[in-house]
């Protein structure tokens, strides 16, 4: 399903229009400020310090513009994702990252132009164990998030609209 998604669609007027709904806890944050990003997610769990779940994201992208929803992070150490796994996503279609957990490598990550909402960065890389899934539903700073749901994000923040509600 492919949606048409306005210019002028922002988070401040996602929220509004949703009454505060699906708006992920400000602790996941732009890490760079410049980019607006909305488009259909594709959820992950990942374990944590462990980012084994991230290997499969790839194949799993099934449209170009998805922003991927990386959940489970909140108490690591180590990084979701560092330059190589960005560069691999955007190969894969994926325009952004939001995610509970840190990232590494964010200047690198940031010059490929991949745009990230995160807890926070750290020069500490995961362990790849697991266990980890893609795919599904995912809980991410107070929000749930199932694939295909617009997420909609900038520099004030990440909203979430479930597919069933986003009338664009």
């Amino acid at each position: 399903m492919s949606l048409a998604i306005p210019d002028w669609l922002s988070s401040t007027v996602a929220a509004d229009a949703a009454k505060g709904a699906g708006v992920v806890a400000p602790d996941v944050h732009a890490l760079s400020t410049q980019h607006t990003v909305a488009g259909p997610a594709l959820v992950v769990s990942v374990a944590r310090d462990d980012n084994l779940a991230m290997r499969d994201v790839p194949a799993a992208v099934t449209q170009p513009g998805t922003v991927l929803v990386v959940a489970g992070g909140t108490e690591s150490r180590t990084a979701v994702l560092g330059d190589l796994v960005a560069r691999e996503l955007l190969t894969a279609g994926v325009v952004a990252v939001v995610t509970d957990g840190p990232i590494r490598d964010s200047q690198a990550v940031a010059e490929l132009g991949l745009a990230v909402w995160a807890r926070g960065v750290t020069p500490i890389a995961s362990s790849k164990n697991g266990p980890g899934a893609v795919g599904g539903h995912v809980e991410i700073g107070g929000v749930t998030v199932h694939d295909g749901d617009l997420v909609i994000a900038d520099a004030d923040g990440v909203v979430v609209w479930q597919i069933g509600r986003a009338h664009v």
